[in-house]
């Protein structure tokens, strides 16, 4: 142990990343220069459209849910009846502006 060579461990992190370096150019790709300030990270409203998507699920069952609101019934009633979640019924019934019977 004692006067064994012991390897830089910064030396060899250097190599391995001059290695990766070289294979990730070597496979086609190329290096972007992001100027200071600058993130080169998408925001993460920018990535995809799952509220739209979820909003156009809702929207599918809006004439259903209205429906079954006009003859008095309570929101976990109808997410019965239609096999949404009760929270999902509300929703559709807030963004839509259709009055839910209260639970008695």
């Amino acid at each position: 142990m004692i006067g064994e060579s012991v390897p830089d461990q910064h030396k060899q992190a250097i190599a391995q990343l001059a290695a990766q370096i070289d294979h990730y150019l070597a496979t086609g790709h190329r290096i972007e220069l992001v100027p200071a300030g600058k993130s080169g990270e998408i925001p993460f409203t920018a990535i995809g459209n799952h509220p739209k998507n979820l909003k156009a699920k809702r929207d599918k069952h809006v004439p259903r849910v209205s429906e079954l609101a006009a003859n008095g019934m309570t929101a976990s009633a109808i997410a019965t009846a239609i096999g949404l979640d009760s929270r999902t019924v509300r929703r559709i019934a807030k963004e839509n502006d259709i009055c839910l019977a209260e639970p008695s």
